[in-house]
């Protein structure tokens, strides 16, 4: 495999052995002075057929095969491994997604568990607030306010949203859980923004293919060489099952022809071509030389993740007596760095087609905005339903009739009940509320919830608003005039 080893043929018929593997053999053959001929298996594979190399080693036609075999497991057995001489990354090369796998820009900033997390958060707190201030009450033994639940779910969702409280806790528990939320709030407001802020104008880019499973998941179809490392692994190893299983479901080959023509045209119909990160490199390097104009270069990527890692050496016979002899001298090429250098000395130094390529500003695509689009649904549905919800009962009298505890009867009587709405005392609410027989009517105006009052001393009370922080308002201006 170029550069690694690769035969030729003199017209005399002869095979000449190239590449690394052979630059090896050479220096064997100045160290101990032998001589050797190159056979060239009758099969490319890597599989244990007839005529195939590790078939051939295991018969005893050949003494060494003088290539970077991946160490197999199940042949332990049958052959012996040379040292290791370097490892490879077992990588994916695709088309060029257009879009990023991050997924919404706006749940990019967190992890799904921080996500989570804060979600439990948000239903956990207010009632953690409410148990304190209960338990307080009920311990202390003097009076103490004690907010309802929906009260306090509303003001943990309120500063989530940053949005101010009219709450006023009398003791110092409350107060300490209060401020510990805001705290909270503020770091993880502050997080999640300059988080948002780098995913947002970063030219970040995201592959969907990072495991074994990603590739066999049934959206793609691969190809791989025949008679390469993959073949062996997904037909033999236990590791690449689900490939196995993907390509029993005919979602991948295995092909002979590796071509350049033949790989550009599987890629670019989709398919994603599996094989070791040095070996895609070299391919994409004679992709990028054989396109002539700009706007057709790097059309395609490798993934930045390996699905499958294998180390490489020379294989020899089971009884052999090579190995002892030349693993020192493969082991000082390999500490040395040499066989690292000659794998890469052909390729450029900077990465062919990286991942990012930062030739323009990142724009935010409708992708991005996924999530919003998803909160402003969800939210007026939401809403009209609510409102619907209100709408029904206020016209079969049930919300007026919930909000106000004086009777027909006791009206009648000229008897005037103190009414609590929305959990304010009536006292608070109605500075004239000591007057008898008084008529009162709810209304709306100007968008306020208010209540008309009249008695028979004085025609006319005006409106009195029944909201907070309206109504604290109006108790604060009418206290001021009855004085």
């Amino acid at each position: 495999m170029d550069p690694l080893s690769w035969v030729t043929t003199e017209p005399n018929g002869t095979l000449i052995g190239h590449g690394i593997a052979f630059e090896i053999v050479e220096t064997l053959r100045q160290r101990y002075g032998f001589t050797f001929d190159v056979v060239k298996p009758i099969r490319k594979t890597l599989l244990n057929e007839n005529g195939s190399i590790i078939q051939m080693v295991i018969n005893g036609n050949v003494d060494m095969a003088a290539a970077f075999i991946p160490t197999l497991p199940g042949l332990d057995h049958e052959i012996q491994w040379g040292i290791d001489l370097t490892q490879f990354r077992y990588v994916v090369l695709m088309k060029r997604p257009k879009e990023s796998a991050t997924g919404s820009g706006l749940l990019a900033p967190f992890e799904s568990d921080v996500w989570l997390l804060i979600l439990i958060s948000l239903f956990a707190v207010g009632p953690i607030i409410f148990g304190i201030m209960w338990l307080r009450h009920k311990l202390c033994g003097h009076e103490s306010i004690v907010y309802p639940i929906p009260t306090c779910v509303w003001f943990v969702y309120g500063a989530l949203m940053k949005q101010g409280s009219s709450l006023n806790p009398d003791t110092d528990s409350v107060r300490l859980i209060f401020a510990t939320w805001w705290i909270f709030i503020m770091i993880l407001t502050s997080f999640y923004t300059a988080n948002l802020t780098a995913f947002l104008t970063l030219s970040k880019f995201t592959l969907p293919i990072q495991t074994v499973d990603d590739i066999a998941n049934g959206k793609y179809q691969w190809v791989a060489a025949e008679g390469s490392a993959i073949e062996y692994s997904v037909k033999e190893d236990i590791d690449l099952m689900a490939l196995k299983n993907s390509m029993r479901d005919g979602n991948g080959i295995f092909v002979e022809d590796m071509q350049l023509k033949n790989v550009m045209d599987f890629i670019s119909s989709g398919k994603l071509l599996l094989h070791d990160k040095n070996w895609l490199n070299f391919l994409m390097l004679n992709i990028e030389r054989a396109i002539t104009e700009d706007k057709n270069r790097c059309r395609y990527v490798l993934t930045t993740d390996s699905y499958l890692t294998r180390s490489l050496s020379f294989i020899y016979p089971k009884n052999s007596i090579l190995p002892p002899l030349f693993n020192p001298i493969m082991l000082s090429y390999m500490e040395s760095g040499i066989i690292k250098h000659l794998q890469t000395k052909d390729l450029p130094e900077a990465v062919i087609c990286p991942l990012n390529l930062g030739s323009k500003e990142r724009q935010l695509r409708n992708s991005d905005l996924f999530t919003t689009y998803s909160v402003v649904v969800c939210g007026f549905s939401i809403a009209a339903t609510i409102f619907i919800l209100e709408l029904i009962s206020t016209r079969t009298g049930w919300y007026v009739k919930a909000n106000f505890s004086r009777k027909q009867s006791d009206r009648q009587k000229g008897v005037h009940d103190e009414i609590a709405y929305y959990g304010i005392p009536s006292k608070s609410m109605y500075p004239f509320s000591h007057r008898q027989n008084m008529e009162s009517t709810h209304l709306n105006f100007n968008g306020r919830e208010t209540i008309n009052t009249k008695d028979n001393f004085m025609k006319d009370h005006g409106f009195i608003p029944v909201r907070i922080p309206s109504s604290i308002m109006f108790e604060s201006t009418g206290r001021w005039f009855r004085n």
